[in-house]
């Protein structure tokens, strides 16, 4: 598996330009690449911004369906043969999600809800967003991929819920602030220790109304060593090769997780 991991500045609410900036990040990955780019991730809430508060409703999009954002990311996914994964703002009913979606050349491959709303310093999504309740593994033709969301991090039964339901990588989309950023790399590596899974962290780059984030987005292998990354406050795109079929002697070798499924 080819995964790229889009670094680059989102335009608060303006869905049509974001959808530019993710075409051009795609175009991107694909010259800094010899290999076919099977995934491309961005941050959380990528697609509308994030720090958008009261205005996050005239964003949202019901899932799937064939709004703005849905219907510019398939274009997207047709046009340059790759599937992309975003964060979006869900609507279902009278609430809100922040939400995750995957998007292929095929059309929809699924979504998933963040689980953990954190509602603490400069943060307020539990004014804005209902918790999703559950985890979803989006089953592709290049393997097997666990997307969580920015604070789901913090929270081990989550990762480890996608791995035991089968996630060989799991993707965590982020819009972690500056004053977040130390305790985002203490705990990746080690959530990919225990998972015994590839991780990618994906995080937002630049200003959004009062919060700075810096990116460094990265992934790290099943024993935590870092395979690539972005340096802070630095725009661009990683590409990595993901060896997806080593998963299992890195399993075989450290069997964590089939210790964790065993346990009575």
């Amino acid at each position: 598996m080819h995964l790229a991991l889009g670094q680059i500045p989102t335009t608060l609410g303006n869905v049509g330009e974001n959808l530019k900036s993710i075409e051009k990040a795609i175009e991107e990955a694909k010259n800094k690449s010899k290999e076919y780019i099977d995934l491309i991730a961005f941050p959380e809430l990528f697609i509308t911004g994030y720090n958008l508060r009261d205005n996050y409703h005239s964003v949202s999009e019901l899932i799937p369906g064939s709004d703005t954002a849905q219907e510019g990311l398939l274009i997207l996914a047709e046009k340059h043969d790759i599937t992309i994964l975003t964060g979006i703002v869900e609507r279902s009913n009278k609430s809100l999600f922040n939400s995750a979606i995957m998007i292929g050349p095929e059309g929809y491959l699924g979504h998933c809800r963040k689980q953990y709303l954190p509602n603490f310093g400069p943060f307020e999504e539990k004014t804005y967003f209902g918790e999703g309740n559950g985890t979803n593994i989006f089953k592709t033709k290049f393997g097997n991929i666990g997307v969580q969301i920015c604070y789901d991090l913090f929270f081990p039964d989550v990762s480890m819920e996608l791995a035991q339901k089968g996630a060989d990588i799991i993707i965590n989309l982020a819009a972690s602030p500056t004053t977040s950023r130390p305790l985002f790399h203490r705990v990746l590596p080690a959530r990919a220790i225990e998972t015994t899974c590839y991780y990618a962290f994906v995080n937002n780059v630049g200003t959004q109304g009062n919060l700075v984030f810096a990116g460094e987005s990265c992934i790290f292998d099943p024993r935590g060593k870092v395979m690539g990354e972005i340096d802070k406050f630095e725009e661009g795109v990683l590409t990595c090769e993901i060896p997806l079929e080593n998963v299992e002697k890195y399993r075989d070798a450290r069997p964590v997780l089939r210790d964790s499924m065993n346990r009575d």
